[in-house]
């Protein structure tokens, strides 16, 4: 009996360790991308692309990417499960259930036709043009612009006159 219960236990512990790993570092992981992220971008969007009207996308990191439809619409994307080939891929694939790619319904977002080349989806959240510079600039996709200096106010009355 006394095995039996050691064995219980050790087993309990094994279980545990990783359940309350995993959830610090999930916790850990999220307040470090609130950091990464400007403020107003919805972090649990349940917005819907329409498979049909993607034209390009940028990865910008292991787990998120941003994906641009036509009519100048982009979207932020995140992954449920980082994926490694994510960085480096040429091309996407979809896996859906119609033809709208959604948070929700297992949808997912395939890089390699490797085992573990599917990822999928935690939430899409659609971005203005001014996010979309925030997040390249914050994921070290673009620089930072410089800012032009304003030209000088131009003042009446002081007029230049030639001496002959």
């Amino acid at each position: 009996m006394r095995v039996r219960g050691f064995k219980v236990k050790l087993f309990i512990k094994q279980l545990l360790i990783p359940l309350t790993s995993g959830i610090f570092l999930a916790n850990f992981t999220i307040a470090e991308e609130r950091e990464v992220l400007p403020e107003d971008i919805d972090l649990h969007g349940s917005d819907c692309i329409s498979i049909r009207l993607i034209r390009d996308y940028t990865p910008l990191s292991r787990d998120s990417l941003l994906i641009h439809a036509s009519g100048k619409r982009s979207y932020y994307v995140r992954l449920l499960t980082p994926n490694f080939g994510l960085k480096s891929s040429f091309q996407l694939a979809t896996r859906s259930r119609d033809d709208r790619l959604c948070p929700y319904g297992g949808d997912a977002i395939i890089v390699d036709s490797m085992p573990g080349g599917e990822a999928r989806i935690q939430s899409i959240s659609r971005v203005t043009p001014d996010q979309v510079e925030q997040l390249l600039i914050r994921y070290g996709k673009k620089e930072p612009g410089d800012t032009e200096d304003p030209a000088p106010p131009e003042i009446s009355g002081a007029e230049v006159e030639e001496l002959g």
